[in-house]
């Protein structure tokens, strides 16, 4: 057993945006299966494809690509070390700058994007004004998730192992997102019409 996790180990050494890339499409696509079929309590058979398309594209596009940059290389060179300080800037950056300004903004484009077909500046216009009516409760879920775990994203983890780690424990963090975030159909966007018209 031991032998095995050091060959992966070193596997993952060598493809570390490889190794990236893929746990973050399966564990993207797998919390919002997950949430599916436990919480809304939808078979198997009836999930919904677009929104498990959605997260899986997301986390390997978003999580396993800009975010490996991010967190490995853009964040390394404005930060480097991991004493206490450019530890603490790390981690401030990624909660006050990566997720704010960079995460919810793609995350809701997409989002957009799966639910119209179309990328116009209107779809962008509409995926910000949805952030725009979210951010509170968007960023109290992240930072309840994000400011201790990557306090051990900086302090514990090689750099090899770092999107692995983060992929874990954003297995969780995308779970509260696909509950609270996920639904793409067309009643959503009706209802949010519907209030926009009564208010």
């Amino acid at each position: 057993m031991q032998a095995t996790l050091m060959r992966l180990d070193r596997a993952m050494a060598a493809q570390p945006l490889t190794t990236s890339l893929v746990v973050t499409g399966i564990k993207s696509s797998a919390a919002d299966i997950l949430v599916q079929s436990t919480v809304e309590g939808k078979g198997l058979t009836s999930l919904d494809q677009r929104r498990v398309l959605l997260f899986g594209t997301f986390g390997i596009i978003y999580q396993g690509g800009f975010q490996y940059f991010l967190l490995n290389h853009a964040f390394e060179r404005a930060f480097p070390g991991r004493g206490v300080w450019p530890t603490v800037k790390k981690i401030c950056a990624m909660n006050l700058i990566g997720d704010p300004v960079f995460f919810f903004p793609c995350f809701y484009t997409m989002k957009e994007v799966f639910r119209t077909s179309v990328l116009t500046r209107q779809t962008v216009y509409d995926a910000l004004s949805k952030y725009r009516d979210n951010f509170k409760e968007d960023w109290r879920n992240t930072w309840s998730v994000w400011f201790p775990g990557h306090a051990v994203t900086y302090t514990v983890c090689p750099m090899h192992l770092r999107m692995p780690w983060v992929a874990t424990l954003s297995f969780v963090y995308l779970a509260i997102l696909s509950a609270t975030r996920g639904q793409i159909s067309s009643q959503e966007a009706a209802a949010r019409s519907d209030n926009a018209c009564s208010t």
